[in-house]
């Protein structure tokens, strides 16, 4: 048995964008310290969900899948209505659900605009909004939002305004649900297994190892060992309203 089984026996995890990408690395994360797991997916990632649910099942987890859109705040409150009785609670949220789009604004559809803006930064905020009460009432609750290392660069268009935007939303958010609850968010650089890049542009992840201090990009199991260090060590719980930037030094401003 895994040595971090214990660390988050009998909470509720609700993992937004669990089907794909950097979600399923974090669930599995979650599920080897003892979480219990409510996997949100958008209706259309369906099956790869119940895929990911009926093998953490077959370690012993409790796991449910719950499609939504959640930049639809219809469908996420009914999806928490129904967290809430299938679970009784929600103690974790992970907000990972996040879509990439660079097109330059003079060029950007409104409806990409919506799309990007809704899902990474309005799911953010109708996902905390549902979840953070129950958190409060038992007095205990981690909320932890994936931004970007495109926050801090100003040629990623609308999802690097949307992951900026974020990291404001999470300072916000930490002042008005603390006590009980801490708010944090995620800044990944380029991560390894992102390889979709290479289709955007072939040179940019040796470029990015080229500027970055560390000479080495991060990966998706140490982004979700990080959520889990911030969701169950008790060092952290005097943290919130904070962004860990996770890229090897690359942000770094320097001549």
């Amino acid at each position: 048995m895994e040595a971090t089984t214990a660390l988050l026996e009998r909470k509720v995890a609700l993992v937004t964008g669990a089907s794909r990408n950097l979600g399923p690395v974090i669930v599995d994360e979650l599920a080897s310290a003892g979480a219990e797991l409510a996997l949100n997916c958008h209706p259309s990632d369906e099956t790869e969900a119940r895929q990911a649910a009926a093998e953490l099942a077959k370690r012993g987890r409790q796991v449910e899948v719950f499609p939504a859109d959640v930049s639809q705040g219809a469908e996420v409150r009914e999806m928490g209505e129904t967290i809430l009785e299938r679970f009784g609670h929600i103690d974790v949220l992970v907000h990972c659900a996040g879509p990439w789009c660079d097109t330059p604004f003079i060029e950007l559809p409104e409806g990409e605009w919506d799309r990007i803006m809704d899902t990474n930064l309005k799911g953010a905020y109708l996902t905390a909004q549902m979840a953070a009460p129950s958190m409060k009432e038992r007095g205990w609750g981690r909320i932890v939002v994936i931004s970007a290392g495109s926050a801090f660069v100003r040629t990623h268009s609308v999802y690097g305004l949307a992951k900026a935007a974020i990291i404001h939303f999470v300072e916000s958010l930490a002042v008005e649900v603390g006590p009980e609850v801490t708010v944090n968010a995620i800044a990944p650089g380029q991560i390894v297994e992102s390889t979709e890049i290479y289709g955007i542009d072939p040179t940019f992840v040796e470029r990015a190892m080229d500027y970055t201090p560390l000479g080495r990009l991060v990966t998706r199991k140490e982004i979700a060992q990080m959520i889990l260090l911030i969701c169950s060590s008790p060092t952290m719980r005097s943290i919130t309203g904070h962004t860990f930037v996770m890229d090897g030094g690359w942000a770094l401003h320097k001549w």
